[in-house]
């Protein structure tokens, strides 16, 4: 089997599992958006792990709340769907008989559904260590990028074979987790000068910039804590303007769906955060509808 899945500590953790689970020979990446635009080609040697349904595939497995409503057009799948904290989650609740093998990699998971769910502390933000740390190193969102898919692959096996305090210790680690807590001053620097607060929302506009600190998504609620929910707003491909929004995980005040918001724009994700890339001729139309409705939707 191949497995296909985005490149996050979700999808590191979720492919760990199946590796385990089934023989896999590869490990693929795709963006949502190309799976959801039919870019990406699957056949019944796939495994789709933490990315929208294609038609064809192996076996699937997924949380976003976004395509939960899509259910009823697929029909039977192999695999699983719930809306869970993690992907990893409905990974490991699908194979009782592997618990055993699994187990050895508890903290991963609740890490990864802390990760992936927003449930960190201000510490774990402003200082993140272990696990979480390593998961930033993964995350797409902090601006690491290069040798990303050898590095993904290459976590997949290391982690089986040593602990956590020696996988820290590793040089193509410490380069990348040295970097993130670096940089951690710089990127609260860069968000000073992109952010502001417009009713409860903060809006950062990182279009036209390059060189953006490696940061952690989550800071941003560090410097606005008044604030419910945050839309990043970033130059995507082929003109493209792509808006990443996220309710805050300190204020936590939000009453807006976010997956099933920028669902409704071709986009998707959780409840509490999610993605859409929106065409040049409707991106300002669309920035304008989607930030109205999250200013209006607060306890």
């Amino acid at each position: 089997m191949r497995v296909l899945t985005r490149g996050d500590l979700d999808g590191l953790t979720s492919s760990l599992l199946l590796t385990i689970a089934h023989e896999v020979s590869e490990i693929r990446f795709a963006h949502p958006k190309d799976v959801q635009d039919g870019k990406v080609k699957v056949d019944a040697e796939d495994i789709i792990v933490n990315l929208p349904y294609v038609k064809g595939c192996g076996m699937w497995f997924d949380h976003h709340v976004s395509e939960e409503g899509k259910l009823p057009g697929i029909g039977e799948f192999a695999g699983r769907f719930a809306v869970a904290p993690s992907a990893a989650r409905v990974v490991y609740d699908h194979y009782p008989q592997h618990k055993k093998a699994f187990d050895r990699f508890t903290d991963l998971l609740e890490a990864t559904d802390r990760l992936d769910g927003a449930q960190l502390t201000k510490q774990e933000v402003e200082a993140p260590t272990g696990w979480i740390l390593l998961g930033l190193t993964l995350d797409p969102r902090t601006g690491l990028g290069p040798e990303f898919q050898k590095y993904f692959r290459w976590l997949v096996e290391y982690i089986k074979e040593v602990p956590l305090a020696k996988i820290l210790e590793h040089k193509e680690v410490s380069k990348r987790t040295e970097r993130v807590l670096r940089e951690q001053e710089e990127f609260k620097g860069a968000l000073a000068k992109a952010a502001k607060a417009d009713g409860g929302v903060v809006i950062t506009d990182f279009r036209g910039q390059k060189g953006v600190p490696v940061g952690n998504r989550f800071l941003v609620f560090t410097l606005f804590p008044d604030c419910h929910v945050e839309a990043r707003i970033f130059n995507g491909h082929a003109g493209q303007t792509v808006i990443a929004a996220g309710a805050s995980i300190f204020n936590r005040t939000c009453r807006v769906n976010i997956g099933q918001l920028l669902g409704s724009y071709g986009g998707g994700g959780h409840k509490g955060a999610g993605t859409a890339q929106l065409a040049p001729e409707k991106a300002e139309k669309q920035l304008a509808e989607i930030l109205a409705t999250l200013k209006a939707n607060r306890e």
